[in-house]
């Protein structure tokens, strides 16, 4: 356990990627957003932050290709939490990134979850988790998520969280094309698209198959933004037909896209199936549910 009257110089954590298992979109809001119901289970595909005490505040970015300025959601965060408590310090943040932009898998939001804990606790800011967790929806509608359980039902514009008591039994094989989709693109085409009368299962209804094969789940792999991905995406690469044809029992796509999963029941199954994806010229990550969110990796005072 870590000593809260010891002065702490330096610390590094890890934030982690989301799947959306399920995605319902319920309806639009008055605010321009919309309310949602998904599962969402956070997985071990990592960006790592690095937080050093300094008198100004910076931050350095590898290995994926984002913004290293002010627009960042890490430096967002950061100010934010400036102006929330009259702190001032300062910090040199290194962002080692993983995660792909723009694929659905939450990395910007879980940076900006990370800082948010990060500096709270470099800074000896002495914020609560729900008081956190509430500055993080200002920044994004998922940051709440990443502050939270690592299995949850995320509801509203996705700042309602509730933790599940259950994690996947399966691995997950991440796949995702050469381009992004920008959210925004998706939900003005949902808007556009005439909704299908066909019944769909609930979003909810996968947490009573957490623990069957990976086939049992297929039907309940629903997200109600793909049509419009596929709207966005128009011929470029279709990574569900891929893995489909890689011999995937389920696929999802997560979040807004561009990225899809496959669900396996063994390590040995994702990994061929991973191979195949990447003989396409897709990247792939074989990942698992993860058990803390985000993880603290060390510290030294």
């Amino acid at each position: 356990m870590r000593d809260d009257t010891a002065s702490i110089e330096r610390l590094s954590l890890e934030a982690p990627a989301k799947v959306n298992l399920t995605l319902r979109v319920l309806g639009a809001r008055s605010d321009g957003y919309h309310d949602l119901e998904s599962v969402v289970v956070a997985v071990s595909l990592f960006d790592t932050l690095e937080f050093e005490a300094a008198p100004d505040l910076q931050l350095t970015c590898e290995g994926e290709v984002v913004p290293s300025g002010n627009e960042n959601l890490v430096m967002k965060a950061a100010r934010r939490l400036v102006a929330q408590t009259g702190c001032r310090k300062g910090a040199h943040i290194r962002l080692k990134k993983r995660i792909p932009a723009g694929r659905g898998f939450g990395g910007g939001s879980s940076d900006a979850a990370a800082a948010l804990l990060g500096l709270n606790i470099l800074w000896r800011t002495g914020l609560a988790d729900d008081d956190l967790a509430r500055l993080g929806a200002t920044l994004g509608s998922d940051v709440p998520l990443f502050l939270g359980p690592p299995v949850a039902v995320m509801r509203g514009r996705g700042e309602r969280i509730e933790p599940v008591d259950a994690a996947p039994g399966w691995c997950m094989v991440l796949a995702w094309p050469e381009f992004g989709l920008p959210t925004a693109e998706v939900y003005a085409a949902y808007d556009r698209l005439a909704r299908s009368a066909a019944p769909r299962p609930a979003a909810t209804e996968i947490l009573h198959h957490l623990s069957l094969p990976a086939r049992e789940a297929r039907a309940l792999l629903v997200n109600d933004l793909e049509p419009a991905a596929c709207v966005v995406r128009g011929a470029r690469r279709d990574v569900r037909a891929i893995l489909e044809n890689a011999g995937a029992a389920a696929v999802g796509m997560t979040g807004s896209g561009s990225a899809y999963f496959a669900l396996a029941d063994t390590e040995a199954e994702a990994g061929r199936l991973a191979e195949h994806v990447r003989a396409a010229g897709v990247e792939t990550w074989i990942a698992t549910s993860i058990v803390d969110v985000p993880e603290q990796k060390e510290a030294s005072s």
